[in-house]
């Protein structure tokens, strides 16, 4: 049971938007999207906006990218379809004892970069989030992942070295992209 849980909770912190305070810093070559790329991110960026105003948090698991929930599931022993499920319930339960003020993505601010074996696009968004929790403000700025698996775009938090991990191990061509801490800090 504690090992579901712990895959429960990395895909948790990997797609919801919610960790603590994921982050990303970049040392690799920028570069720029095509107009469809772009437009195609925005339409994603729309969606998760629309999930987030309408409540429905367990969706956002959809924004992982399938390597990564195979990895998960493969490193638990589970199926992808259960990781997922049993997300969607975490998250629900998580999100039932959170209220979400505000929720931004800043698309003027967002960067692209290309990862160092060249083979890769990708982009980095800034996620501010202002929830509150028994009475407690918090916000919490954290750079987003968002890069394109087979024509959809996918968007995720890089939490903590483990997640970054996971990440590498789903996707090689990002060994060598730094990583480090966003900001949180609870509002008086």
């Amino acid at each position: 049971m504690f090992t579901r849980l712990a895959m429960f909770a990395m895909v948790l912190a990997l797609g919801s938007g919610l960790a603590a305070a994921p982050a990303l810093a970049q040392e690799a070559p920028k570069a720029t999207l095509s107009a469809a790329d772009r437009a195609g991110l925005d339409a994603r960026i729309d969606q998760l906006n629309g999930m987030v105003e309408a409540g429905q948090f367990s969706a956002m698991i959809e924004f992982l990218p399938p390597k990564v929930l195979q990895t998960i599931a493969d490193t638990y022993g589970a199926t992808v379809e259960e990781a997922q499920n049993a997300s969607r319930e975490m998250v629900d339960e998580l999100m039932s004892q959170v209220a979400i003020l505000a929720f931004d993505i800043d698309r003027a601010g967002a960067q692209t970069f290309v990862t160092p074996d060249g083979s890769r696009q990708y982009v980095v968004l800034d996620l501010t989030m202002l929830m509150e929790t028994q009475g407690i403000q918090i916000k919490a700025v954290s750079p987003n992942l968002a890069f394109m698996d087979e024509g959809i775009w996918y968007i995720m938090d890089v939490n903590d070295p483990a997640q970054a991990n996971i990440l590498r191990e789903a996707y090689p061509e990002f060994e060598g992209v730094t990583f480090e801490p966003g900001t949180m800090e609870v509002i008086e």
